[in-house]
C-alpha cells in the first residue's frame, strides 16, 4: 500500500468509526429535533451517504484510483459487513431499533460509492498521468 493509500485507508477507517457510533449511541432525541417529523426520510437518507462515502473511501483505501472488480466486491462486503453488523448490534438495545431494512439501504449507498468511484477513477488516473 502506497502511503496515499495508508491515508485513504485510515479515512475510512475513521468514517467506519463514526458509523459505528452513530449506529449504537442514542441518537433519537437528536434526529427528531432535527428532522421535524421526516425521522424515517432523515434516517434512511442518513444511512444512504454515510454508506456512499464509506463505499468511496473503502475503493480508494483498497485499490487507489485501479477500477478492479474484486476490489470492489471487497469494499461491497466490508459496508455490508458493517451494516449488518450495526443492526444486529441495534437489536438488543432499548433505546435503538434494528431494521433488515437499514442494511439494505446501507449496502444501496455503498454501491452508489462504489459506482461514482468507478467513474471519478479512471478520469482522476489520466490526469495523473498527463501531470
Amino acid at each position: 500500500m502506497t502511503p496515499a493509500g495508508r491515508g485513504w485507508a485510515v479515512a475510512a477507517a475513521l468514517w467506519a468509526v463514526v458509523i459505528v457510533l452513530s449506529g449504537v449511541l442514542p441518537t433519537q432525541g437528536p434526529v427528531h429535533a432535527v428532522a421535524g417529523g421526516r425521522d424515517v426520510l432523515l434516517t434512511t437518507l442518513g444511512h444512504f451517504v454515510t454508506y456512499a462515502v464509506l463505499g468511496f473511501l473503502l475503493a480508494v483505501a483498497l485499490g487507489g484510483w485501479e477500477v478492479r472488480g474484486v476490489m470492489l466486491a471487497w469494499a461491497l462486503v466490508s459496508a455490508a459487513a458493517l451494516g449488518v453488523a450495526i443492526e444486529l448490534v441495534q437489536g438488543p438495545l432499548p433505546y435503538r431499533d434494528a431494521q433488515s431494512v437499514d442494511a439494505v439501504v446501507d449496502v444501496a449507498g455503498a454501491a452508489l460509492g462504489l459506482a461514482l468511484f468507478s467513474v471519478v477513477a479512471p478520469v482522476l488516473r489520466r490526469r495523473s498521468r498527463r501531470g
